[in-house]
């Protein structure tokens, strides 16, 4: 457990929270991306050797190891949200399917590696990829992708049967899926990177049919899980990712995928709110289209990124989430983090008041949290307004 005292920080997060409600924060904010892959990945915390597989196809692993991870996370990860497993009011459970539930849902079979994250097979090739243009839209509710449904009604029925741990209530949200892995990145899955990319300059229509095909059926597949739950077809803004564009020049990513992206935030929002977008490696080039396209003014970024450039390029008022390397978290000293963490201060205090410090990207399991203590140390310190 951290060395801190959770009372006095949330005390300090609460009217961090308060001043930015109001537009006047006396600091940057720290935040941390990490899921139970914190416990799965960490033999020190899964010792009963809790495989992926298990977690994935068990819905009462899923709820254990989930209610296991927030204990851990909330003791031990520290960033500018409440702390402490005695403060927290209840626990909240979802299916999670990690980053294989989109290619599974067109039929990619699953790899699994035991404790550590699985993927997903390329499931075309010569002999099948222009049929598979041709065929009706997958149910969302088979197969892998159809737990999301299936694991949902467990764990109400669980919550209702009074299920608790440690003493807390757990709750369980209703999953409004409103996101997605984005057109090229599940094209460059289904028929893999190189071959994709290939099919651009050679096979045009083929790779214009198949970013098509992903999008008009991811569309289909968001629109109908919102129906099932008795939501809206469109939400009055809209998140998503497309990792895979940071192999694109600004060039083909405007001629080839910025289209389909602008299909999916049509279909899918009102645009009464700004979107926003995650992109990991450096896609950075790319963002002033996208925040002028798009209407995106929320960026979560990855590595490797020149955050002073690109707040200078967006603006102040365009919010840009980023920071210190995972491999420097995990393994670095925590004065090696600090002094990390006070580059990238020193980058972006100047020009804008909405950067968020965080990893960079994705919390690595095992990250000693000294060092994340480390970093949320040295944002109080430097990022002082």
């Amino acid at each position: 457990m951290l060395p801190i005292d959770f009372n006095k920080h949330n005390e300090q997060v609460l009217k961090l929270q308060e001043e930015k409600r109001n537009g006047i924060p006396s600091r940057m904010e720290m935040t941390i991306s990490c899921n139970p892959r914190m416990i799965l990945s960490d033999p020190n915390l899964n010792t009963n050797n809790i495989t992926f597989e298990n977690y994935m196809k068990n819905p009462q692993q899923m709820m254990d190891i989930q209610c296991q991870f927030q204990e851990y996370s909330s003791n031990n990860i520290i960033y500018d949200r409440i702390l402490g497993f005695d403060s927290l009011k209840e626990l909240t459970v979802y299916t999670d399917l990690q980053n294989v539930y989109e290619p599974s849902y067109y039929g990619c079979e699953v790899a699994y590696h035991g404790i550590y994250e699985p993927g997903t097979k390329v499931l075309l090739n010569d002999d099948n990829k222009y049929s598979f243009v041709d065929k009706p839209f997958p149910s969302c509710f088979d197969g892998l992708a159809g737990n999301i449904f299936t694991y949902y009604d467990y764990f109400t029925e669980q919550i209702k049967a009074g299920r608790t741990y440690k003493g807390k209530p757990i709750v369980t949200p209703i999953p409004v899926d409103g996101c997605t892995d984005g057109p090229f990145t599940l094209a460059c899955c289904l028929l893999g990177a190189t071959e994709m990319c290939i099919d651009l300059y050679e096979d045009e229509a083929y790779a214009m049919a198949l970013l098509e095909y992903i999008t008009d059926s991811t569309i289909y597949r968001i629109k109908q899980t919102r129906k099932h739950y008795g939501y809206p077809e469109k939400r009055d803004g809209f998140f998503f990712a497309d990792d895979s564009i940071a192999m694109l020049s600004c060039n083909d990513y405007q001629k080839f995928i910025l289209p389909f992206h602008k299909k999916l935030i049509r279909e899918l929002s009102t645009g009464v709110n700004p979107n926003g977008i995650h992109l990991c490696g450096d896609a950075s080039r790319h963002f002033k289209t996208i925040a002028n396209e798009l209407n995106v003014n929320s960026f979560d970024t990855g590595f490797p990124i020149h955050h002073g450039a690109l707040v200078q390029e967006l603006g102040p008022n365009i919010t840009i989430s980023g920071g210190v390397h995972v491999s420097l978290l995990q393994s670095g000293t925590p004065d090696e983090i600090k002094a990390e963490a006070k580059r990238i201060i020193d980058e972006v205090k100047p020009h804008t008041k909405n950067f968020i410090m965080k990893e960079a990207n994705n919390l690595s399991p095992a990250t000693p949290p000294k060092n994340i203590l480390a970093l949320y140390e040295a944002v109080k310190e430097y990022g002082i307004y």
